[in-house]
């Protein structure tokens, strides 16, 4: 009828068309509206009804395509996800409701949406959670869009992304008939701009490369499709089992590239370049990981590097890419292995800490008598707090809590992100997941959320904000860092170290009678090796000796953040107007047990839903703290809730933010939740790991661990450690919220384990 002129004219007369089912295409769907017809979309479900339509105000709306939720929250609610999608969750008390798949009662239906830029509660469906493919790593990624704009070519018939389980994806192209005796080079010649214009635009773990994409024969089968024109993956994958097989092979048997040692670095450039889609400029000494370099581009990277190592198939460290960082080391690593040396990177990273606090860690300006007398003006006006980190799990909290009290007058939150909408986002996006009230929008709002770049000298503020910032702010609290376990402190000093002494300036870039306060939140593995004092414990107070820091790149960062504030402390205004705020291990809300779904335990604790078993860590005790508790002690370390001087007048002050609490253990834990008759084993860690490596499927975020786990559990439990107390007397002085921290009770814990199987898929 779209066609037809008179069946255009019927629609038009009509007060409404509907459509379900097979998605209609775009373009006839937009050239009906355009001719005025009243289009709507319609959504439903064999389990649950019809959900969803666009009806709206056809005269002004012409947003077909996005549906509209006009029900209330506790029937039909969209659950945040990746990427700024959302899941269709089917609450208790549906009319009808066939099918429930959760404890609490309620339909997860698997089906993504995507939220209307400008109209709220309108909502456009993207995919379905259960046909992305899911990498080896835990990302995820729709791959139907990608297949659709490159199967426009007339080359091809259709084209199969593939993925899942493997660390990172390939493509599959089905010549069409007429280019069936077209060659393999012409072929990816004709089709590759296009992977290259998409690969720019899509999310960095969907990228493909050339050397996968796979040139296949004309098919006179065609793939097989559903009844509503989608294709059927998993049966796809399998009539193409070998040829996946082949694509993934050849990449993991390269073949000696021959390339000499001379052009060895402009050869990485290239090859880094191409892995990431990017063309900005890359010198020897950039940083892999502030470039763009993650986790998958590191495994592809790898593949590529045993092409340049004859017979390094074994030879070469799943960790290489992270352990050199830069192309200047990768090539030194390559000419070693080549030439038979020692593969010992000869930097001690115990020298190079040192030399990153006497780098970042001298100031000209020297601390004046009068630092050490002043008092803070009564007449003085409320306060401005500069905040970073605010879309994490701490700062969001804090962020919370600022909001709230009276004497702050404005926050601003210091956000990566392209423009002020995208950092905006984001932290909405923190708030929502935590539970916790948006952001009041308007000129009058007390946040303002500005997008930064840390390590920029001028923190990528423009000259009028920063001077602002500079006279006005009377706290900068920085919570943001980096959390990556397998990174070397090399790739800590761009953004994160850089960004500690680049906020230090800030703060000493006006001088005034009363300098604003500076609190860094650092962590207990910034001294996790150090000596324990006089009374067993790991003492409130700077340690030296870098070798207090546990040997991970991160935690050696943090004991070198926590030097410079140290020195900056020492020699300029800011004496004793810095904190350094050690936190233990956070864990969920007090209340509701909200948690981060990206953490070790909660996806530990997941696991119980994939294979009905948990491991048995003994006596490794629960000593984690509500993130809301920690959040509270944080801002008392800062004074910014009653404008008292926390830090001691003569010198930097130390504070542990952690529950010291031994009890309950792990195993007391797993008996209590075993009283809620949650079916699960308790298992041994080894035959924990064991059941996870024979679970046939990656489409689980947990997964992603099960190398850190096999590391950890895989050979037995091996010696329990016992783990250190942290000392807490002058925390506990300062600090009201921890002076009465109680052991986790049953209560809190069951909150934790109710919201993990909920939200930890």
């Amino acid at each position: 009828m779209e066609g037809d002129g008179h069946g255009i004219e019927e629609l038009r007369q009509m007060d409404m068309v509907g459509v379900g089912g097979a998605a209609l295409p775009a373009e006839i769907g937009d050239r009906l509206v355009k001719n005025g017809v009243h289009l709507i979309s319609r959504f439903g479900s064999a389990e649950c009804g019809f959900l969803l339509s666009s009806n709206r105000d056809f005269d002004v709306d012409k947003d077909w395509q996005h549906l509209r939720n006009y029900n209330p929250p506790k029937l039909l609610d969209f659950e945040q996800r990746e990427d700024r999608l959302a899941e269709l969750v089917i609450r208790p008390g549906w009319p009808h409701m066939a099918k429930q798949n959760r404890s609490d009662g309620s339909f997860a239906t698997a089906d993504l949406f995507a939220p209307h830029t400008t109209i709220k509660n309108a909502w456009l469906y993207h995919s379905r959670a259960d046909s992305q493919l899911t990498l080896i790593t835990g990302k995820k990624f729709d791959p139907a869009p990608l297949e659709d704009a490159i199967a426009i070519s007339s080359h091809l018939d259709d084209v199969l992304i593939f993925g899942n389980n493997r660390p990172y994806p390939g493509a599959l192209l089905l010549r069409s008939e007429q280019s069936n005796n077209v060659s393999d080079l012409e072929l990816l010649n004709a089709i590759w701009p296009v992977v290259e214009k998409l690969n720019g635009e899509s999310q960095d773990h969907a990228r493909i490369r050339l050397e996968m994409l796979v040139p296949l024969v004309h098919q006179s089968q065609p793939l097989e499709k559903s009844s509503k024109g989608t294709m059927i993956r998993r049966a796809a994958e399998s009539r193409f089992e070998d040829d996946i097989e082949r694509a993934y092979g050849a990449q993991e048997h390269d073949q000696v590239v021959d390339v000499n040692d001379e052009d060895l670095p402009q050869h990485l450039t290239g090859l880094i370049q191409t892995i990431t889609s990017q063309s900005a400029e890359l010198s020897e000494d950039t940083d892999l990981f502030s470039y763009g370099v993650d986790s998958i581009a590191c495994m592809q990277l790898r593949s590529s590097l045993r092409g340049l190592v004859p017979n390094s198939t074994d030879q070469l460290p799943m960790s290489i890419v992270e352990d050199c960082g830069t192309i200047r080391r990768l090539t030194d690593y390559v000419i070693r292995k080549r030439h038979g040396e020692s593969n010992t990177d000869g930097e001690d990273e115990e020298q190079l800490m040192l030399d990153l606090v006497k780098e970042f860690g001298s100031w000209e300006q020297s601390a004046s008598e009068d630092t050490l007398n002043r008092s803070r003006d009564k007449n003085a006006a409320g306060e401005l707090v500069v905040l970073t980190g605010a879309t994490g799990g701490l700062g969001a909290y804090i962020l919370d809590l600022l909001q709230k009290i009276a004497n702050v007058d404005t926050i601003y939150c210091l956000v990566r992100g392209a423009d002020e909408d995208v950092a905006k986002e984001r932290v909405n996006k923190a708030l929502k997941q935590r539970d916790l009230e948006s952001l009041v929008e308007g000129p009058s709002a007390k946040v303002k959320v500005i997008p930064a770049q840390l390590s920029d000298e001028r923190l990528g503020l423009s000259d009028e904000l920063y001077t602002h910032l500079a006279k006005k702010a009377t706290s900068i609290i920085h919570v943001a860092w980096t959390v990556n376990f397998r990174l070397k402190l090399r790739s800590f000093i761009n953004d994160n170290i850089t960004g500690v002494r680049n906020l230090i300036n800030l703060a000493l870039n006006e001088h005034r009678s009363t300098p604003l306060r500076f609190t860094y939140c650092s962590s207990t593995a910034a001294i996790m090796h150090g000596p324990l004092d006089e009374s067993g414990c790991l003492p409130e107070r700077l340690l030296s000796d870098p070798s207090a820091a546990s040997p991970l790149g991160y935690s050696r960062s943090k004991w070198v953040a926590e030097q410079i504030c140290a020195e900056a402390s020492k020699r300029t205004s800011l004496r004793g107007r810095i904190a350094v705020v050690r936190h233990g291990q956070l864990a969920g809300d007090s209340v509701s047990g909200v948690w981060n779904t990206k953490e070790a335990w909660p996806m530990m604790l997941s696991t119980a839903r994939l294979i009905k078993c948990l491991p048995d860590l003994g006596d490794e005790p629960v000593d984690w703290l509500p993130v809301d508790t920690a959040a509270q002690a944080f801002l008392e370390a800062t004074g910014v809730n009653t404008g008292s001087e926390s830090a001691k007048a003569e010198d930097i002050s130390i504070y542990h933010v952690l529950n010291p609490h031994q009890r309950p253990t792990w195993h007391e834990m797993l008996q209590w939740l075993h009283k809620k008759k949650e079916e699960f084993e308790i298992v041994s860690p080894q035959e924990w790991v064991k059941k996870l490596e024979e679970y046939d499927s990656a489409d689980h975020s947990a997964m992603k661990l099960l190398g850190l786990w096999k590391d950890s559990y895989g050979n037995g439990p091996g010696e329990a450690k016992q783990r250190p107390q942290f000392s807490m007397v002058e925390t506990r002085k300062h600090i009201p919220a921890l002076r009465d921290v109680k052991p986790l009770d049953e209560a809190y814990l069951g909150s934790i384990w109710k919201w993990v199987q909920e939200n930890v898929h």
